[in-house]
């Protein structure tokens, strides 16, 4: 079930990234082209996803690793453990305590047979490394690009093409659906990331290329430079 995951989960991504390069023209400027662009990517792979309410998502059987891309063909892996971890002053919690600044994100996966896709924000991840499960705090978004924190992102493609007539988006969810075979793209804008205090003066990030690096949080794992 993993192989077939993750599998799935680089099939969408050629997708997404097949619809981007077949842009030639820049489209006109939506009204919330002031928003940060998500030019860096999280992809969270596991066996199901069940709704255990309208505002909670469990996904069992995932992945002891996180797939990360970013611009200039960075890419890298982090465990699980690490990038989930939600305790303030976490590497990837910002000072004041949100993981991640609670980002958009687009979980795929099958739903009665069929390629569904559910547009969510993402909050508080709980890991168990023991039952292989995590649970998130989710609010499900509106189907509009002004309901995204950020911009050109994998969530901001699947708004687009549920506006042009795909009815791969689920808008609503009723606590009990479960997807399988689900993968989960998380939008992130890099300077996001950033130090946001001087005791908080490097995050665990990548360098050139691709790579575990030390503590397996990514290839050469800090991002140095005191603001």
């Amino acid at each position: 079930m993993k192989l077939t995951a993750i599998t799935f989960t680089f099939a969408v991504l050629f997708v997404v990234a097949g619809a981007r390069s077949l842009q030639q023209a820049p489209a006109p400027a939506p009204a919330s082209s002031s928003k940060p662009v998500a030019d860096l990517l999280f992809i969270f792979s596991a066996d199901n996803a069940s709704f255990q309410t309208s505002t909670t998502l469990e996904l069992q059987g995932a992945t002891s690793t996180v797939q990360f891309y970013g611009a200039g063909a960075r890419a890298g892996v982090i465990l699980t453990p690490n990038f989930l971890n939600s305790s303030l002053g976490a590497p990837y919690v910002a000072m004041d305590g949100n993981w991640l600044n609670t980002p958009d994100a687009a979980l795929h996966g099958s739903f009665n047979g069929t390629h569904k896709a559910v547009l969510m924000s993402l909050s508080s991840p709980q890991y168990n490394p023991a039952s292989k499960t995590v649970t998130f705090n989710i609010t499900v978004l509106e189907t509009k690009q002004t309901a995204l924190r950020t911009t050109k992102g994998v969530a901001n493609e699947l708004v687009a093409e549920a506006l042009a007539g795909s009815d791969m988006l689920m808008p609503l969810i009723e606590p009990g659906t479960v997807l399988t075979d689900v993968a989960l793209f998380i939008d992130e804008n890099k300077a996001a990331l950033e130090p946001m205090a001087e005791t908080k003066t490097w995050w665990w990030w990548w360098g050139p290329g691709w790579g575990w690096g030390w503590g397996g949080c990514g290839w050469g794992c800090g991002w140095y430079g005191k603001k």
